[in-house]
């Protein structure tokens, strides 16, 4: 099993993130919002976790190439949120 830290604390910012149940979906549903600044050094250990949780997710959150949605991610210095995807356990960042 690959070990993810709880807690990486910074002098940076506020560094978060919850993890919900959703109760009212007929599919038992999570919900992940982070605000979590990458260094590229760690890109290759959260792109584990975020290949793993792709694993996790049901058939009609995949597309028709297999790839998964996981939701939204923005880098520091854009003003636009590009999608956050994993495609045959790779995630494709933005560039």
């Amino acid at each position: 099993m690959t070990e993810f830290p709880f807690v990486d604390e910074d002098d940076d910012g506020v560094l978060v993130s919850v993890l919900l149940r959703r109760e009212r979906t007929w599919f038992g549903a999570w919900a992940l919002t982070s605000r979590q600044e990458i260094h590229p050094g760690q890109f290759d250990l959260t792109g584990k976790l975020l290949s793993w949780l792709a694993t996790k997710a049901s058939d009609c959150h995949r597309g028709f190439d297999g790839s998964v949605d996981l939701g939204w991610t923005r880098f520091y210095q854009s003003r636009q949120a590009e999608p956050l995807v994993v495609r045959d356990g790779v995630v494709i960042w933005p560039s």
